[in-house]
Order: C-alpha cells, then sequence, then structure tokens
C-alpha cells in the first residue's frame, strides 16, 4: 500500500494545477481530485506525467454544488444527465491512465425506497458496462449522514445490498466513515474482504490527519494487509493548518503500510 494525495483536500492553499505540483514535490506517487473537469484531459494527463504521478479514480461529475448536490446515481429523473457525467468520467479516466470511476450517490433521496434503489442498480449497471468496455471497475462509498446530511448510500448495509445484486462493484472504503458508522473499521475491512477497490483516510472525529483522533491506523492497516488489498490509499483530510505541517503525521503511518 502507498499513500495517495487527494487534491480536494490536500494543497487547496494553492490553486489549479499548482496542487499537482505540491503532491509530486511533497513525495507522493498518485492523486485523486474529483474537481477535474475544467481542466482538459489531455492537458491533464499532460501535466501528471511531467510529475511523474499517477491516477488512482476519476469521479463522475456530482451535479450542481451551489444546490449542494453529491452525486446523479441515486436521482430519478437524472439519467441524461448522469450518463453524459458517465461519458465523461471515462474519457478522462483513459486519458488519465486511472483504473476506476466513482458514481457517487446522491443527496436527498433514500435508497430504502425500493424504486430509487431500482434507480441507482440500473445506474451501477450502466457503468459497470461502460466500465468494463473500457478496462474500469467501478466504486462505491458509504458516507456518513454526519457529514454530508440526507446522503443516500449511508449504511454499510444499504452497500451490502447492492453488492449482493452487482458483485462486480469495489468498495471504496474510507476509515474515517466507517469509525463514524460501525466503530470499527478492522471488522468493517473483514467484512468487505477481497471487495475493497481503493481507500481512504482521516481521523475520527475531527476529520483531520491520521494520529490527531481515536482510530488506530495499526489494526486498520493490518486487517487490509490480512485481506489482500494492496491499493492506494487516499489522503482524504482536512489538515489542521497548511497542508505541508502535516505531512510528518504521514511518515508515521508508513510503517504500517
Amino acid at each position: 500500500m502507498k499513500l495517495c494525495a487527494h487534491l480536494g483536500y490536500q494543497f487547496t492553499e494553492y490553486q489549479g494545477l499548482e496542487r499537482l505540483k505540491m503532491a509530486a514535490n511533497a513525495g507522493f506517487e498518485a492523486v485523486e481530485w474529483p474537481a477535474i473537469y475544467g481542466f482538459d484531459a489531455h492537458e491533464l494527463a499532460a501535466r501528471t506525467r511531467e510529475l511523474g504521478l499517477r491516477w488512482v479514480q476519476v469521479t463522475l461529475p456530482t451535479g450542481d454544488g451551489a444546490k449542494g448536490e453529491k452525486g446523479l446515481a441515486a436521482l430519478p429523473g437524472r439519467q441524461d444527465e448522469y450518463l453524459r457525467g458517465l461519458e465523461s468520467a471515462v474519457l478522462y479516466a483513459k486519458a488519465l491512465g486511472a483504473t476506476m470511476i466513482h458514481p457517487m450517490a446522491g443527496a436527498g433521496v433514500s435508497l430504502s425506497d425500493a424504486a430509487t434503489m431500482d434507480v441507482y442498480l440500473r445506474n451501477l449497471e450502466l457503468a459497470l458496462e461502460m466500465a468494463s468496455a473500457n478496462g474500469l471497475s467501478v466504486l462505491i462509498e458509504v458516507i456518513s449522514a454526519a457529514t454530508v446530511p440526507g446522503y443516500a448510500m449511508c449504511t454499510y448495509d444499504l452497500a451490502a445490498q447492492v453488492r449482493e445484486r452487482l458483485p462486480e462493484v469495489r468498495l471504496l472504503l474510507d476509515a474515517y466513515h466507517a469509525q463514524i458508522l460501525t466503530g470499527d473499521p478492522p471488522s468493517l475491512v473483514r467484512n468487505w474482504a477481497g471487495r475493497v477497490g481503493h481507500v481512504q483516510i482521516a481521523d475520527a472525529p475531527g476529520r483531520n490527519e491520521p494520529g490527531t483522533g481515536h482510530i488506530d491506523f495499526g489494526a486498520f492497516f493490518g486487517a487490509l494487509k490480512e485481506s489482500g488489498y494492496d491499493g492506494w490509499v487516499g489522503c482524504e483530510y482536512k489538515p489542521l493548518g497548511r497542508t505541508h505541517d502535516g505531512l510528518p503525521r504521514l511518515d508515521a503511518l508508513r510503517p504500517l503500510l
């Protein structure tokens, strides 16, 4: 396992593609960043290659941020927009060399409603079909309601229901959400052994750098190793101060990876 910079949270002191340079200078070998669609895919890919970086995963366009939208995959009546976003995400993923795409479920609807779940499953099926045709895999992520009120994919029970219907999907497992929702991230890793596609980290309860809260990252990474996970670990935490000031805390994690 290796640490991956998340440019939606880290290096936000810098504008635009300067964040890529800062991540590379800090020793990261890979990045992820949902907000990429304002950049030309091929120019972004060229800059990434120049800096010796890899791109891990691409999130589909998430809708109107000004309205608080957090994805489209579970929203009834938005399929045309979702499909355009899916096509864009695949284009960017192929240009950037990413291997995974992430259709965020969205907020303001409930997957406990059968009709909404049907919308979500159908859109995930479309993502799986397009991903498979392009050598990609599809991620789903559980996000706690305390973090994103009304987010549709808000429990691991719902994720398990999706897994039963669509076993090809992979879990984006965020240690912070796992801690908030279950209090036991290592057990969750074991429950999803072989089905984890990507990992993200932040400590709880503050969602800051690892080492600032209560998560036992030794146990968490140990469970990941036992489960056979050897992918990237995205640093999706809120720096307490400037990003560079918190990087020494990541150095303390590296022997655990």
